[in-house]
């Protein structure tokens, strides 16, 4: 198999602070989502696996959705836009 590497753009624009919000906010909450499917669907299998490195990476996303609500609010008071780029690099890997 060939190990490929693949970057794409997913976000590169200026947004007002409720079009920040909502495009941040439904970003990390399909993700929190993603990671209590897979600890619910882990749990289903094995009831003792309490999958402590789901629980960290759901509490990693829900402090950084804290952050990012900070961020926002002050970008309202202070009458200003926001940034946001993104970028995902994907890379094939064997198993």
């Amino acid at each position: 198999m060939v190990l490929t590497d693949q970057k794409v753009k997913l976000m590169d624009g200026v947004f007002n602070p409720s079009e920040a919000s909502d495009i941040l906010n439904i970003f990390i909450d399909k993700k929190i989502n993603f990671h209590k499917l897979q600890r619910l669907c882990i749990t289903e299998q094995d009831c003792n696996d309490d999958t402590p490195q789901l629980y960290s990476r759901i509490d990693e996303l829900m402090k950084a959705k804290e952050s990012i609500r900070e961020t926002i609010m002050e970008a309202r008071r202070e009458g200003l836009e926001l940034q946001i780029e993104s970028d995902i690099q994907i890379t094939l890997i064997k198993k």
